[in-house]
C-alpha cells in the first residue's frame, strides 16, 4: 500500500505541475493529456499489483464520508438557496442563483435515493 501512495502522490505532483503549465502557457491540451496519462498509470498500477490496496475498513469509511459529504452539502446548497430566494425583495439578482442551488440540491439527491433504495432491496435490510 506504501508504494501505491508514493505513485499517488507523484501522479499527483505530476498533474499539477503539467496543468499548472498548461494554465500559464493558455493551452488546455497538455492539462488533458496529463490528466489521462496519470489516470492510466494509476489504473494500471493498481491492476497489475498484488498488494492490498483496499481493505473493508478503507471502504467503510469511504462510505461513511460520501454519506456525510452529500448529508451536509445538499443541507448547505439547500438552505443558502431558500436564503437567496427569501431576498429577492432586496436583492432580485441573487433570485436566480437561489433557485439554482435549490434545484442543483433536488439533482444531487435523487439519484442518491434511488442507488440507496436499489441497493437497500439487493442487500436486504
Amino acid at each position: 500500500m506504501k508504494n501505491y501512495q508514493i505513485l499517488r502522490i507523484t501522479v499527483a505532483m505530476f498533474v499539477a505541475i503539467v496543468v499548472g503549465l498548461s494554465v500559464t502557457i493558455g493551452t488546455i491540451l497538455p492539462a488533458i493529456l496529463a490528466i489521462v496519462i496519470g489516470a492510466m498509470v494509476s489504473y494500471i498500477y493498481k491492476k497489475s499489483t498484488d498488494e492490498i490496496l483496499e481493505d473493508e475498513r478503507i471502504t467503510k469509511v469511504s462510505e461513511k464520508a460520501s454519506r456525510i459529504a452529500i448529508v451536509v452539502f445538499s443541507i448547505s446548497i439547500t438552505f443558502i438557496g431558500m436564503f437567496l430566494i427569501t431576498l429577492r425583495s432586496e436583492y432580485p439578482d441573487y433570485t436566480q442563483a437561489g433557485f439554482t442551488l435549490s434545484y442543483s440540491s433536488v439533482v444531487l439527491l435523487t439519484p442518491y435515493y434511488i442507488f440507496y433504495g436499489y441497493y437497500d432491496k439487493k442487500y436486504g435490510s
